[in-house]
Parts: structure tokens; sequence; C-alpha cells
């Protein structure tokens, strides 16, 4: 048999080795990325129970956020508003405590506004 006839015989073993690859590489990745989502989701509930039980935050619409990038500390945003400078901060401060708490170190990203809504009264 001449070497010509192999020829098509290795292309598709090639082709076949390189999807495969392409294949396990892909679910891999997926794999990673699922966990992390996890791990995101419970953290991200983890940080909103504390909310909740806070007595001094009752008055206002805290959604606490998690992402898990591929690399580095997981993010956690707040979003929403508080009445009062005083009880954004409390919000912070309730989610770094419990943050370091729980001993996972997180970047903070505060997206809280203050609606002060005693400043708008009945015309």
């Amino acid at each position: 048999m001449s070497s010509l006839s192999w020829t098509p015989v290795m292309m598709v073993i090639g082709l076949v080795l390189v999807i495969g690859a392409a294949g396990f590489a892909g679910l891999y990745f997926f794999a990673v990325r699922s966990r992390r989502d996890d791990e995101a989701s419970a953290l991200q509930q983890a940080l909103t129970e504390p909310l909740a039980r806070e007595p001094a935050l009752a008055g206002a619409g805290v959604l606490v956020v998690v992402t898990a990038p591929w690399r580095g500390r997981p993010r956690v945003e707040l979003t929403g508003w508080a009445p009062s400078p005083e009880m954004r901060d409390a919000a912070v401060r309730a989610i770094a405590r419990e943050a370091s708490r729980l001993g996972r170190p997180v970047r903070m990203i505060d997206h809280l506004e203050i609606l002060d809504r005693s400043a708008r009264r009945p015309a």
C-alpha cells in the first residue's frame, strides 16, 4: 500500500482528535463555570440573610448580587435604596461583617441610592 492512501485516513483521525479535544475543553470550562455560579449563589444567599435579620434595615430595599469572576475575589454588588446614609452604611457594614465571618474575601460595590422620603411632602 502506498503512503498516499494513508493520508485521508490520518486526516480523519486528526480531525476526530481535534473535535474530541475541543469538546472536552468545552465541557471542562462549562463545569468550572457552573461550579463558580453555584458558589456565588450560595454566597449570595448567605449574605442576604443578615440583611433580613437586621432590624435597622427594615425600611431599606437592598438587593445583594454576587458574581464570581474567573479569577480573583467574588464581586458583591449592593443595589436598591436606603432612606438615609446611616442605613446605607449599616447595610454595607452588615454585608462586610457577614463576609468576614464566613472567611470569604469579597470585592464590595455599593450602588445604593439614598431616597429621603421625608423631604417629599404633598403639596
